[in-house]
């Protein structure tokens, strides 16, 4: 596989996290109503999606560069490719599934904690890119 369907898949799966947590974070409502659950337990849930993709997205991304990727310096242009990709998924879903139920609208402050997450991100992703393009110690002692 070329390494550009495979910055292009790296990318999707880049937009993927934050775009899962901002839905889950703005269709509490939904969830709430369609599964039955109360809005804590919801809470508490996507709470702990939020957790496990940050740890898995911290030590799983660094992997995907450096062995997928090759930690190349040429990846870093998935830090700037996530972002049409975030946008196709989060038209796709507001397309598919739109509000109906008044009910089910997203608090205000919804929409300040997705502009905090969306401005905090890129950094992250640069800091774990880093990790994933890093000399390993094996390189650096020339064993």
């Amino acid at each position: 596989m070329s390494f550009f369907i495979r910055l292009n898949i790296s990318s999707f799966l880049y937009a993927w996290f934050p775009f899962a947590g901002i839905e889950l974070m703005a269709n509490v409502y939904r969830l709430s109503r369609v599964t039955g659950w109360g809005l804590d337990h919801v809470n508490v849930m996507i709470l702990v999606f939020f957790f496990v993709g940050l740890l898995l997205s911290g030590f799983g991304f660094p992997k995907l560069i450096r062995h997928w990727l090759g930690g190349r310096k040429a990846s870093f242009f998935s830090l700037v490719l996530w972002i049409p990709y975030f946008i196709i998924l989060t038209y796709t879903v507001a397309a598919w599934f739109p509000i109906m139920n008044p009910a089910d609208k997203p608090n205000p402050v919804t929409g300040l904690i997705a502009i905090a997450v969306l401005g905090l991100y890129p950094f992250y992703l640069a800091i774990v890119h880093l990790f994933g393009t890093g000399v390993s110690g094996s390189e650096r002692s020339g064993l």
